[in-house]
C-alpha cells in the first residue's frame, strides 16, 4: 500500500492482503506474493495478518490489498518458494 487512506478500506476478518516484501527472515512461509487475512491491528500502522501457517504483525507498507477476494486463503494459493540459506548478518 502506498497511501494510508488504504487502511480505511480494511475490514477485519474479511480483507485479504498480499505481501510485497520478503519477510522470510521471520518465517520461511512469508515470501513476496503470500496472501493472508487481516484479523486486526497491533498498532497504528501494523496489521495483524493470519497466513495459513502463521499469524504475524505486518507493516502496512509491506503489503497490498487483494481486490475481489475475501476470507482466509488456502495453502494452494500460496507461492511455492524455497527459501535461500542466509549467512550471519545478511538481509
Amino acid at each position: 500500500m502506498q497511501d494510508r487512506a488504504d487502511l480505511e478500506r480494511i475490514v477485519p476478518n474479511q480483507t485479504r492482503v498480499v505481501l510485497t516484501r520478503d519477510l522470510s527472515v521471520m518465517n520461511p512461509n512469508l515470501v513476496p506474493g503470500a496472501q493472508g487475512l487481516v484479523i486486526g491491528k497491533l498498532a497504528n500502522y501494523t496489521l495483524k495478518v493470519a497466513f495459513p501457517r502463521v499469524t504475524v504483525g505486518v507493516n502496512w507498507q509491506d503489503c497490498d490489498l487483494v481486490p475481489g477476494k475475501t476470507g482466509m486463503p488456502t495453502d494452494a494459493e500460496q507461492p511455492k518458494a524455497i527459501p535461500k540459506p542466509r549467512g550471519m548478518g545478511e538481509e
